[in-house]
């Protein structure tokens, strides 16, 4: 994705073979932009459903549809 095609609220998917070891996941953008002092966009910042969030660059995300989900569900790996 593109810096300009990420929202906050969007239903995104990491790409699989991402290093931060949550690829394929997916999530929502909570924010975009500077999150650790500098000046520079470094990411954005996804919520996978677990008890942290991660930053992730928008070249690795790609945009899902998890509204096809009941109210209070999420997707996850067992």
């Amino acid at each position: 994705m593109k810096w300009e095609e990420i929202k906050p609220g969007q239903s995104v998917r990491i790409d699989k073979n991402h290093l931060s070891g949550f690829g394929g996941r997916c999530g929502r953008v909570v924010a975009i932009g500077t999150f650790i002092g500098i000046s520079e966009r470094i990411g954005a910042l996804i919520d996978i459903h677990e008890p942290l969030l991660i930053i992730i660059e928008p070249e690795a995300l790609e945009e899902t549809d998890l509204e096809l989900l009941p109210p209070g569900w999420a997707e996850f790996d067992i």
